[in-house]
């Protein structure tokens, strides 16, 4: 399995710092125990965007964590409420109809924990264990499950030693990070007048 340490040796250590995590709070409020892998990450990193692409977001404070994960899978639901079956893809891009993935807060959905500068959900398929919690990618119409934890996929991402369908070929052509603290975030949508 892999580390926190393992994606610093391929991104660096962080640069700016990662502000503390109510963990006890989130976990009661979601009703959700984070895996340890992503607990490990948000105590080293800030927000990070990989490559210009990949955006993980360290977990939502002061009673946002389940509004967020509501709305996130709100827009999926949407997507996806019409249709009995989703088209999964695998490593090769093969196309199968399968039963959609349960959505939060249904017991074993989906939760999320990051996004794409194309608009793809980036998710955890959640359940009772969440040191088994697997990795979902969507863009809402297309579906990609990857049977490894968080670091395994990002360490396997931005090493190529694994392939998303979903992103485009090139990526990940570097190992560049953005950090993003809450203040850089307050600045930005100030810029934007948001």
């Amino acid at each position: 399995m892999a580390t926190v340490a393992d994606l610093m040796e391929i991104i660096g250590p962080p640069t700016k710092p990662a502000s503390a995590v109510d963990w006890a709070a989130i976990e009661a409020e979601t009703g959700l125990v984070f895996p340890s892998d992503y607990k490990a990450w948000a105590a080293r990193y800030a927000d990070i965007q990989l490559n210009g692409f990949l955006y993980v977001n360290r977990p939502y404070g002061d009673g946002a964590a389940r509004e967020y994960g509501i709305h996130r899978t709100g827009q999926l639901r949407s997507l996806i409420e019409e249709w009995d079956t989703i088209d999964l893809v695998d490593d090769e891009g093969r196309e199968t109809e399968v039963p959609p993935f349960p959505l939060y807060p249904e017991s074993g959905g989906v939760y999320p924990w990051g996004s794409t500068d194309n608009g793809d959900y980036l998710l955890w398929l959640t359940g009772p264990d969440p040191e088994q919690w697997t990795i979902v990618i969507t863009d809402g119409k297309t579906w990609w499950h990857y049977p490894g934890s968080l670091m395994d996929f990002l360490v396997g991402i931005m090493s190529r030693k694994v392939r998303c369908p979903l992103f485009p070929e090139d990526f990940p052509d570097g190992t560049d990070v953005e950090e993003y603290t809450p203040e850089d975030h307050d600045r930005i949508r100030a810029e934007h007048g948001l």
